[in-house]
């Protein structure tokens, strides 16, 4: 016989730890930041156990820290950290991009183009937070693509680990920008279905926006 309530908070679990996932992958949760199980309860508005559930199971992929004091804290993460994280990610979505360059469809296209118009209204209107959630929605979706669910898993985990770093982003204009029209080698490489150059896109992408959070490091 089926546990339903089991099953129910299961469900409940997963949707916390999703919430809390998207808030670490677009840095809105900052490193070092304290989550106190109660809190994060009534924000979300459920009961302790799940929140919990989906906290211990973060703290197990090494997106959190548990303390002694039935706390939970962001990781801080240093700047060696960061590139090291950095030379996996490259490696991976490189891989991502090509395979889903292959699969590439006009319709699919159409439906990135527009997550990066997204991404460059809101850089043109300084709203870094929705830049940043943007931005997200484009690689993940381009990576849905490459139809590799166990590689898509793996790089979702670096980047729950190292977005906490986008929060030094958040009070900063998009000025620093604005200058720059991301993407546009790289959605010319999927049009074409060139996996060479789509993988060597995202490189080029990841060493953008890291040397603009090295600045950060630095200062």
């Amino acid at each position: 016989m089926l546990d339903f309530e089991k099953a129910q908070r299961m469900s409940l679990t997963m949707q916390v730890e999703m919430n809390l996932k998207s808030a670490l992958i677009i840095g809105a949760l900052k490193p070092g930041a304290r989550l106190v199980t109660r809190d994060l309860a009534e924000q979300l508005g459920t009961s302790i156990t799940p929140v919990r559930e989906a906290l211990l199971r973060l703290v197990s992929s090494g997106a959190l820290q548990a303390t002694p004091a039935q706390a939970f804290l962001v990781p801080e993460v240093s700047l060696q950290r960061y590139n090291e994280i950095n030379q996996i990610r490259k490696k991976l979505e490189s891989m991502a991009a090509s395979a889903a360059a292959l699969l590439m469809t006009e319709e699919k296209l159409r439906g990135l183009r527009s997550h990066v118009d997204a991404f460059h209204d809101a850089k043109a209107q300084g709203d870094m937070e929705r830049a940043l959630q943007s931005n997200c929605r484009f690689r993940f979706h381009l990576y849905d693509y490459a139809e590799m669910p166990t590689l898509i898993a793996l790089i979702e985990q670096l980047w729950v680990r190292i977005g906490p770093c986008f929060n030094f982003l958040h009070p900063l204009s998009c000025e620093i920008f604005k200058q720059d029209r991301y993407y546009d080698d790289l959605l010319s490489a999927l049009e074409k279905r060139d996996q060479a150059e789509s993988g060597a896109a995202i490189c080029r992408a990841i060493d953008q926006g890291a040397a603009i959070l090295q600045r950060q490091y630095v200062n």
